[in-house]
C-alpha cells in the first residue's frame, strides 16, 4: 500500500449498500441481505480501539499483544478520523479529491489521503481544533506503526510502559474526538449501539492513567532532586525528561534523544513557536539554532518560558533553561504577536520589532 508508506493504512470503510448516509446503522457488525458484513466507520473505528485496550489487558503483556495493540489503536485512529472527514464531504477522504468517484469509495479501491493530509483537512477544511501536541501525538503513533510494521517491534521504548504512555495520549484525543466530533452526529439509539464499547475505553484509559501516576509515583525520589531541570518528554507526554548534557534521559520511558531534538520538539510543543521544517533539519544537522547563547556554557541551547516539574508541581514559575547546563534563571517576557523572548522596553506586550509593526499599520 505505497500511498501511505509513512503512516496509517488501509481503505476507507465502505458506504453501506442501499443508503447515501455513510453513519447508518452505527452498531457493531451487520449483515445484509445478501450476506456481506460490514462495520460501519465509528462501529469500525470503536472496535478497533476496544481491541487495542484489550493487548495492553494482560500482566505482562506479551511483545505480541504489544504488537496489535499499537497496529489497532492506530487503525482506529485512521478510521475515526477519516470518518469526520466524510461528514463534511465523502470526498476528502480521497488521495485527491478532483479525482474521487462514488464507485471507487464504495468498492473500497480509493487511494486516500496520508496521515498528514487527514489532520491537515480535518483543521484547515473541516475547521476541527487539533492542536500541536495532538497532532504531534497522532503523527507520532501513526509512525510508530509504520516502524513497527516494517521493521518489527525493536528500541528502547518498545516495552509497555512507553507504550501504555503513548496508548494513553491518543485515547484520551480520540474519546474526546468522538465526544466532540463524531457521536453528537448520532441517533438515541445508535448511541445506545456503541455505549458498551465507550464505557469499557474510558475505562481502559483510566487504567492506563493510573498506572502512569503509579510509576511516576515510583520514580519520585529520583526526579525530586532535579524537578527544577526536568521538563515534558517529547515521547510519553511526562514530567520524566531530565536536562542536561548532549542527551537528555526519560526516566518514564527511557528515551535518550539527542540535545538537538529535545530543543526542536520542546520548541514546537511546550513554547507553541513556529518551527519551519528546513529549520527543524538545520538544528538537528547542527547547522542552526533555536536557543540563545548562555552564560554560564556558552551553549546556544538557551530557552525562556519553560514549563518544568516544579512549576508543574504548583511550586514554581517559567524560566530559561540551558538545555545543556541545566542552568535556571528568571525569563524573559514573551512576546504576545510572534512568541518571542525579548528585553522589557518601553512596551510589555511584546518585541520592539512586532510593536513598530503595529505601529506602522
Amino acid at each position: 500500500m505505497p500511498e501511505h508508506s509513512t503512516g496509517f493504512t488501509g481503505a476507507v470503510p465502505p458506504t453501506p449498500r442501499g443508503t447515501e448516509n455513510w453513519q447508518r446503522p452505527a452498531g457493531p457488525v451487520s449483515a445484509d441481505a445478501g450476506g456481506q458484513v460490514h462495520f460501519p466507520p465509528i462501529a469500525n473505528g470503536l472496535d478497533y480501539l476496544l481491541s487495542a485496550t484489550e493487548h495492553l489487558a494482560p500482566d505482562p503483556v506479551s511483545e505480541r499483544a504489544l504488537k496489535y495493540a499499537i497496529l489497532h489503536l492506530a487503525a482506529g485512529a485512521e478510521v475515526l478520523l477519516k470518518a469526520r472527514l466524510q461528514l463534511e464531504h465523502w470526498s476528502l477522504v480521497f488521495k485527491d479529491p478532483g479525482q474521487a468517484t462514488r464507485k471507487a469509495l464504495e468498492g473500497g479501491t480509493l487511494t486516500s489521503c496520508t496521515p498528514q493530509e487527514t489532520l491537515q483537512r480535518l483543521r484547515d477544511i473541516a475547521g476541527v481544533v487539533i492542536d500541536d501536541k495532538d497532532m504531534r501525538i497522532l503523527t507520532q503513533l501513526a509512525q510508530h506503526r509504520n516502524a513497527l510494521q516494517h521493521y518489527g517491534l525493536t528500541g528502547p521504548t518498545a516495552t509497555v510502559g512507553p507504550v501504555e504512555a503513548r496508548s494513553a495520549a491518543a485515547l484520551d484525543f480520540l474519546i474526546r474526538f468522538l465526544d466532540e466530533e463524531l457521536l453528537p452526529a448520532l441517533t438515541a439509539e445508535e448511541l445506545v449501539a456503541v455505549q458498551d464499547e465507550m464505557t469499557t475505553i474510558r475505562g481502559k484509559l483510566e487504567s492506563i492513567e493510573s498506572f502512569a501516576r503509579k510509576r511516576l509515583k515510583r520514580l519520585r525520589a529520583v526526579l525530586e532532586p532535579v524537578r527544577a531541570n526536568t521538563v515534558r518528554c517529547g515521547e510519553c507526554f511526562q514530567f520524566a525528561l531530565v536536562i542536561g548534557g548532549p542527551r537528555p534521559r526519560c526516566h518514564f520511558c527511557w528515551s535518550n534523544p539527542p540535545l538537538a531534538y529535545t530543543l526542536a520538539v520542546h520548541a514546537l510543543l511546550e513554547l507553541g513557536r513556529r518551527v519551519p521544517d528546513a529549520a527543524f533539519e538545520h538544528v538537528l544537522t547542527g547547522s542552526g539554532r533555536l536557543g540563545e547563547c548562555c552564560d554560564r556554557c556558552g551553549c546556544d541551547t538557551v530557552m525562556h518560558g519553560v514549563m518544568t516539574a516544579a512549576y508543574a508541581d504548583a511550586d514554581g514559575g517559567l524560566v530559561a533553561l540551558c538545555f545543556f547546563c541545566a542552568e535556571v534563571s528568571p525569563t524573559k517576557p514573551t512576546c504576545l504577536v510572534c512568541g518571542a523572548p525579548f528585553e522589557p522596553g518601553r512596551s510589555e506586550l511584546g518585541c520592539p520589532s512586532c510593536v513598530r509593526e503595529s505601529e506602522q499599520q
